[in-house]
């Protein structure tokens, strides 16, 4: 099993590259409090726009919050999110293929032709784009 892996990973390093990524991502998530140096909502008002140093190494915002703190804690709402999206997008997906698969016939043209066919002509950028303008910039 651990040489299959390390092949796999020999094969194609962009890809392994891609796996380190999203595990640092999630270790970052999951250990916020333990890893993040400040307190992500902490206003200190003396250090606002600060560059880059030791104390704050991504350097502060306009309200003197540590940018790495923040940034630390936003992959846990990343994560969050993400997770429910891929749940809620598995349950509906489940429940409307069950559904096209059982009767067949015109419901199931009707998911596969036209709901599919729907769904895929728009750039996904384009629908982010949309949900983001109904819903508003923030999660």
């Amino acid at each position: 099993m651990r040489s299959r892996i390390a092949g796999n990973a020999r094969h194609n390093p962009l890809a392994a590259i891609g796996v380190v990524l999203v595990l640092i991502f999630v270790i970052f998530a999951l250990f916020a409090p333990w890893i993040a140096p400040q307190d992500p909502a902490a206003i200190e008002l003396p250090t606002r726009l600060s560059s880059p140093s030791s104390a704050h190494w991504l350097g502060t915002d306009e309200l003197g919050r540590d940018i790495l703190s923040r940034l630390i804690y936003g992959a846990r709402i990343s994560m969050l999110v993400g997770s429910c999206v891929v749940l809620a997008s598995l349950v509906l997906g489940l429940i409307i293929g069950s559904i096209a698969g059982y009767y067949g016939g015109a419901i199931d043209r009707f998911v596969n032709v036209v709901l599919m066919n729907a769904f895929l002509s728009f750039p996904g950028i384009l629908i982010a784009i949309a949900f983001v303008a109904f819903r508003g910039p923030g999660i």
